[in-house]
Order: C-alpha cells, then sequence, then structure tokens
C-alpha cells in the first residue's frame, strides 16, 4: 500500500509526540467520513497521559502497521527533505525511496498488541468538559521552566482569579515549605471557574509537544480529566487525586 502525506505534520504532530510517551507506535490509515487519515492513540505506561493524533493523507487501501523503536524511525526522517512524501507499507516493512535518499524499515508483528490492553476512542471523544481556555504553547513551556527553577515543586495546579484569568500556580500543596511560582495562562476563559483541587504531575506535562502555539485546554473537573488539543492532536491527561 501507498501513503501519501505531508512530512512536517507527520513528524511534528504524529512522530515526535508519540515517541515521548512509548517506544512503539500503531498507526491506522482510515477513512472517516470520506476523508482519509493517519491515526494513532498511545498513552504512558501508568495510562495518566493518553496522545491522540490524526493527520490527513491519501492511500490505497485501509491498513494498520506497527513501528518499532519510535525515536529511531522518527530519526530518519531528518534526511528526508521532501515535505509531500510517499510511504510505501508492506506487510513487514515501511519504505521510503527517492534518488537522494531512501530506506527500509521493518515493522512489528500485529501479534504485538494482542495481549496490550486498547483504549477506547469513541469513549474519550465522548468526554465533555466544564471548562475551556486558550493558552499560547509558550505558557505551557513556561510551566517546565519554572519546574526546573524549584523542582522539588513537583504539580501545576490551574484555577481563575477575581479579575476573569486562569493563572497557573507551580508548587505543591500537600507538603510545607515548598516553594511555589504563579503566572497568567490566558486572559479568559469560557465555562465554570477553576480552583486549586486538582493538580496535575509535571512529569506529564514534560512529555508534551505541540506544533502549533496556540493550545486548547479544556477541564472536567469531576473526573479531575484534562484535555490539551490542538488542530492534528491532542493530550488527554488524569490529574491527581488527594
Amino acid at each position: 500500500m501507498k501513503v501519501k502525506l505531508n512530512r512536517q505534520q507527520f513528524v511534528e504532530s504524529l512522530l515526535n509526540p508519540a515517541s515521548k510517551i512509548a517506544d512503539n507506535l500503531q498507526l491506522h490509515f482510515v477513512n472517516e467520513n470520506g476523508t482519509q487519515f493517519c491515526k494513532t492513540t498511545t498513552n504512558s505506561n501508568d495510562n495518566s497521559v493518553i496522545f491522540l493524533s490524526k493527520i490527513p493523507c491519501i492511500f490505497d487501501q485501509e491498513f494498520s502497521a506497527i513501528i518499532p523503536e519510535c525515536k529511531t524511525f522518527l530519526r530518519l526522517f531528518a534526511n528526508v527533505d521532501q515535505e509531500e512524501i510517499t510511504l510505501e507499507l508492506n506487510v513487514n516493512s515501511i519504505v521510503y525511496q527517492t534518488p537522494s535518499f531512501s530506506f527500509k524499515y521493518h515493522l512489528l508483528d500485529e501479534s504485538y498488541i494482542v495481549n496490550k490492553k486498547t483504549i477506547s476512542e469513541a469513549k474519550l471523544n465522548d468526554l465533555t468538559f466544564d471548562t475551556t481556555f486558550r493558552a499560547a504553547k509558550q505558557k505551557i513551556n513556561d510551566i517546565v521552566k519554572y519546574n526546573s527553577i524549584i523542582p522539588e515543586a513537583e504539580k501545576v495546579y490551574f484555577f481563575t482569579n477575581d479579575a476573569g484569568e486562569v493563572c497557573a500556580k507551580v508548587g505543591d500543596r500537600e507538603r510545607a515549605n515548598i516553594n511555589e511560582i504563579v503566572f497568567s495562562m490566558a486572559p479568559t476563559f469560557v465555562g465554570s471557574t477553576l480552583s486549586l483541587d486538582f493538580p496535575l504531575n509535571v512529569q506529564n506535562i514534560l512529555l508534551f509537544s505541540f506544533a502549533q502555539n496556540e493550545v486548547e485546554i479544556s477541564v472536567n473537573q469531576q473526573l479531575k480529566v484534562f484535555k490539551f488539543e490542538t488542530i492534528h492532536s491532542k493530550y488527554i491527561i488524569s490529574g491527581l487525586i488527594k
């Protein structure tokens, strides 16, 4: 099967983010309502971070493939200089070939995933959210930066203030004498106000990688679930429970 897709979208919105979470990656080439996509759903070992990505592509027929050692596969694309690329997927390999550069990368057998617990994309898409706001990607990077300044602060809290802003606090309310940093994340929000009741583990934020400069963040306060979403990808994150 041959598949045509955009190299930048494939690398920045799918391969690179997924490689931060899992060693191996399952790709699905599917037709949804007349549009063809390359999709993946992967998760961290403890399921606290779930990553979903869907980018447009063109292919001959629906197909699934399991990429082993995703970081190694990702590095191959540093040598690809075409923006629109064609990959040939066979039963046990994926091939890229041009006069200037080519590679053949062997796939894992589908038996690899037989005993793995699958995550329901439909259930994730059915989640509803109480609060939504949009933040610059740099604001999320700031969480990581401030955590490096006070590494003993292992949590980040999102809350709304009296001025109607969404703020982030890097700290740990459950431990005494822990330094903290508070900064503005977004000037406005839609929906319910946010309290400091359910933090996220900063280590989960370290797994993020966004191709776009703006991220939509949504919170389900009852389930303590967060969604960080851009045009081609999203993360579903479980908040910490006391």
